[in-house]
């Protein structure tokens, strides 16, 4: 990743309507105005005794952080931790949908765990697209053709090309949740280039397997938690942890290690799951430790795959094509998508179910047996 100089995407905003002017050169403002309307907006909002307010842009500052995008009126924001001129590697978080409370709750402190785990690290969590209420909303969006999802993706990459990374900077784009369905839009359809790509909780990055993705050498890398109920809903897409998508499933769990059972504790300090995207993030791939895949899993994703496999050229044509019914083609697609995945699902959980059930008799009879020569 060359760059090509250009400033970052942000402009500054001050107060909840704000009127931020453009930077010197009639762009937007740089980092450093941005961080100024944050601290007027912070003054004002408590002032106001806007206290919901004052945390937010609290917790937006908080660690020195800067601030590349402030655009509070849209609830756009990207903050960047550590500097990016003395950094090896920079990762980009790209979060999924929910509301500023997710923001100060869930998104920040995970790019500060990420922040505080990787060396020699830039982390800039990206929060700057208009993103669903929820992952409902989000696929009853994607059936409609919605136009957000596109803009989000393209929104991706021109902040991606506007950090302007020295060629020997490592680029890693790391999206939890529906930021791995912007994150694959962007991937597929706008041209995101970078070093590698982290998924994590993913419901699906809109696209059939691994190659559609066009990373040209780049690696992608997948989490899924037990426990985790949005990953493998099949709303968006194959499942990019599933053994027939590609790319490398990472272990989550690992003992004398935290352990990772929800949606948002990925980047929970001290889970393997962080470890994980930490060696991803800082260039360590030899460090990884992969999922261990069952036969249940193996099977689940084969099922899965057999049932979408006829139905992949309407699926092409339902993301490309846009003239008369192509939301018949998307809703077509989309009932695919999620039959296919809910089908290896209970493919891969029953055969679990009798697993356990088997090595539970054969565990049994071991003990009778035992107790029979005594």
């Amino acid at each position: 990743m060359t760059g090509d100089g250009r400033r970052a995407t942000g402009s500054a905003e001050c107060g909840p309507q704000g009127t931020g002017g453009p930077g010197p050169d009639g762009g937007a403002p740089p980092a450093a105005a941005n961080l100024d309307a944050a601290r007027r907006d912070l003054a004002l909002a408590r002032s106001r005794g806007d206290v919901a307010r004052a945390a937010l842009i609290d917790a937006l500052l908080a660690g020195g952080a800067s601030l590349p995008v402030y655009l509070p009126a849209r609830d756009h924001y990207g903050v960047q931790l550590g500097d990016l001129g003395s950094a090896h590697h920079v990762a980009v978080l790209v979060p999924g949908v929910g509301t500023d409370a997710n923001l100060a709750s869930e998104w920040l402190p995970s790019a500060h765990h990420l922040y505080e785990a990787a060396e020699s690290t830039v982390v800039v969590l990206w929060k700057a697209y208009d993103e669903p209420p929820d992952l409902l909303a989000a696929a009853v969006r994607t059936v409609a053709c919605d136009d957000d999802l596109r803009t989000a993706a393209a929104g991706l990459v021109g902040f991606v090309e506007s950090l302007a990374l020295r060629p020997d900077q490592t680029l890693t784009v790391v999206a939890h949740s529906y930021g791995s369905v912007v994150t694959g839009t962007a991937l597929a359809h706008h041209g995101l280039e970078c070093t590698a790509v982290v998924v994590a909780g993913s419901p699906g990055m809109g696209v059939d397997d691994l190659r559609q993705l066009h990373l040209d050498g780049a690696h992608l890398f997948t989490e899924e938690a037990p426990g985790d109920p949005v990953a493998g809903l099949g709303l968006f897409g194959a499942e990019p942890t599933s053994t027939v998508f590609g790319g490398t499933r990472m272990a989550t769990n690992a003992p004398g290690h935290v352990e990772v059972l929800a949606h948002s504790a990925y980047f929970t300090p001290g889970s393997e799951a962080l470890e994980n995207i930490v060696d991803v993030v800082t260039g360590r791939y030899g460090d990884v430790v992969a999922h261990r895949t069952s036969l249940a899993e193996s099977a689940g994703s084969l099922v899965a795959w057999a049932l979408r496999l006829p139905t992949l050229p309407v699926g092409v044509a339902a993301r490309h094509y846009r003239g008369p019914g192509f939301r018949v083609l998307a809703n077509a697609r989309y009932l695919v998508d999620v039959t296919a995945n809910e089908a290896g699902n209970a493919v891969c959980e029953g055969l679990d179910a009798g697993g356990r059930a088997a090595g539970g008799g054969y565990r049994i009879l071991r003990k009778i047996l035992a107790l029979r020569s005594v």
